[in-house]
């Protein structure tokens, strides 16, 4: 059964209770976690404000693997053997069409049915829901760059996340629109909060409005 943490956003200070659902899910010290990056961060800009929030939480052993233009095939089996993973944000359509091409997402799938931890931030957690669909509707939508057809997803939970949800009810009222239309759930989810998975429980931290 899955171990899944869906941030909006990771902020030092803001996601407090989220992080410490993530330490309990872990139940060790110091544990590894690898880092995939939504695409290539050359400069590791994105990845060391990873380095720095996880220290934050006294986790020092921080893995980057690049699934984009750094891809390193002789090291996937590596990163799955990290204690989680986490899934960055970005463009969701383009990390998706990584996943895919790389062959990532049935070696996900395997990866947290076998007790895995599931970390995703954003796009990252978008990505965990069963279509991506949510991340190119409205005004603030992820473009579709890659032109990515299938947008099926890792599917571990029965509903759609909506990350950086600002409060406002134009927003739930555009996102009540489309649960209806997909006959779907939709939880939207301000920056600071987030939604655990633990087994069969489902902890909604914060201020998180359920669509649908």
């Amino acid at each position: 059964m899955p171990k899944l943490i869906l941030y909006s956003d990771q902020i030092i200070g803001k996601t407090k209770k989220v992080d410490n659902e993530l330490l309990n899910l872990l139940e060790k010290n110091n544990p590894s976690i690898g880092y995939i990056p939504s695409c290539s961060d050359f400069t590791r800009k994105y990845f060391n404000q990873r380095i720095e929030y996880y220290k934050a939480l006294g986790i020092h052993d921080l893995q980057y693997f690049d699934i984009d233009k750094e891809y390193e095939e002789t090291r996937i089996m590596d990163i799955f053997k990290c204690d989680a993973i986490h899934l960055s944000g970005g463009n969701t359509f383009y990390f998706l069409h990584l996943l895919k091409k790389r062959g990532f997402i049935e070696l996900l799938k395997s990866y947290v049915n076998n007790g895995g931890i599931l970390i995703g931030i954003s796009a990252g957690s978008i990505i965990m829901t069963k279509t991506i669909d949510l991340a190119g509707y409205g005004e603030d939508s992820d473009e579709n760059i890659i032109g990515l057809e299938i947008t099926d997803s890792l599917g571990f939970v029965d509903f759609e996340f909506y990350p950086h949800w600002d409060g406002s009810e134009n927003i739930l009222d555009s996102l009540n629109t489309y649960a209806k239309k997909k006959d779907c759930a939709v939880y939207a989810c301000k920056d600071g909060d987030g939604i655990v998975i633990n087994d069969d429980e489902i902890k909604l931290i914060g201020d998180i409005s359920r669509i649908g």
